[in-house]
């Protein structure tokens, strides 16, 4: 008989200061023998977590990171509870808060980019989303106009009236509308230029004028960034996506994928960055989620918090469940910026999740380590 492990990869505050990695024998517990197989959960599902549970037992427990073991073997699993569940190594799982080498500092200029933020026009932005309606990619189905076609549209003229190059990279044919990513474009001027990509989904999970913090909250991010950087010159081509279908399988971040791979692009991009949940704050923490090849990389990110925002970076790995997985798996560094999940909303994917209460100064914290970021990896002039 076969028994599993499964990771959810989460942190949690009061954490320890430096790295620490998940104890691969973790103790026996009901008399059930530890194995060898390790698998990530990739749903949060009340439903998928209620099953799970009836078929394990917890044996790591640590933000996103949950390790349980099963009772049955896994090919005993429902289909249902094995599309939840993916294959990893034992070595995966990294839950730690990013300390700051001694001598670094702040370069003005970093400084003066970052300080052209404004949490307003964030909140903005992401009320213009908030206030479509239903925002489910479903709802493409249910009428022309929804609340995901108008979502759509209001990031499609934000972008254009930034002076942005917009694409829709439409995916799937819904019976009132086509489901599509909405793109705009910064090109450095030559076709052999890297591509630094920001992704943010735009869809929700459908409740009316719902859906703030997630994902509302990350495409208003998405959209400060774009507007910060207009004025910009860049030795790298920046790309900004708003991706729809996130809460249906990650369905926009693949089609986008799927899209660079068919043009011949997908070997320039060289970093992604993925906002999602970035406005509900209890304690200041970001967490940085990746996978153990690009560990490095998010402990660099987490340096750029300390040196240019009021944040205290946190990373952790492996990766799951939002549109940074689909650019991880085509091996392009890549991290995902999201709130403390320790402490994140209470009303995630419920009604309540709406713009009242939500920290939109933290938010803008999380903006300014993103463009910090792009700073590091760029060459920008006026």
């Amino acid at each position: 008989m076969k028994y599993a492990f499964i990771f959810f990869s989460l942190l949690y505050a009061g954490f320890p200061a430096f790295s620490s990695e998940f104890n691969p024998e973790p103790a026996v517990k009901d008399g059930i023998p530890a194995g060898s197989e390790f698998y990530l959960v990739t749903s949060t599902d009340r439903d998928f977590m209620g099953k799970l549970e009836n078929v394990s037992d917890i044996a790591y427990d640590q933000g996103r990171t949950r390790l349980i073991r099963l009772k049955i073997p896994y090919e005993d699993l429902s289909p249902e509870l094995k599309a939840g569940l993916k294959r990893t190594e034992r070595g995966e799982a990294h839950n730690y808060r990013v300390s700051l080498k001694t001598g670094e500092l702040p370069k003005p200029e970093v400084q003066r980019l970052v300080s052209g933020v404004s949490a307003e026009s964030i909140m903005k932005y992401a009320g213009k989303l908030v206030y479509a309606g239903k925002r489910s990619s479903s709802q493409l189905d249910v009428k022309k106009g929804s609340g995901n076609k108008l979502a759509m549209d209001a990031v499609e003229e934000a972008f254009k009236s930034l002076g942005y190059a917009v694409e829709k990279n439409c995916y799937r044919d819904r019976k009132c509308d086509k489901e599509c990513n909405i793109s705009g474009l910064k090109s450095s001027g030559s076709p052999e230029a890297g591509i630094i990509l920001i992704i943010a989904h735009l869809d929700s999970v459908g409740h009316e004028n719902a859906g703030a913090d997630d994902n509302a909250s990350g495409v208003g991010g998405l959209l400060e960034m774009a507007r910060v950087l207009a004025g910009f010159k860049s030795d790298h081509e920046l790309l900004f996506v708003a991706s729809n279908g996130e809460e249906t399988g990650i369905a926009g971040g693949y089609a986008y994928v799927k899209k660079l791979k068919a043009s011949g692009t997908l070997g320039r991009v060289k970093y992604v960055i993925n906002m999602d949940m970035i406005s509900w704050n209890k304690d200041g923490i970001v967490e940085l989620e990746t996978d153990k090849e690009f560990l490095e990389h998010a402990d660099w990110v987490g340096v750029q918090a300390y040196l240019y925002t009021k944040l205290k970076p946190y990373v952790a790995s492996p990766a799951w469940g939002s549109d940074h997985v689909p650019f991880l798996e085509e091996g392009i560094p890549t991290y995902l910026s999201i709130e403390h999940w320790e402490t994140h909303s209470p009303c995630y994917h419920q009604t309540c999740d709406q713009m009242e209460g939500l920290a939109w100064d933290y938010a803008a914290e999380i903006v300014k380590l993103n463009l910090a970021v792009i700073a590091g990896k760029t060459k920008l002039e006026i």
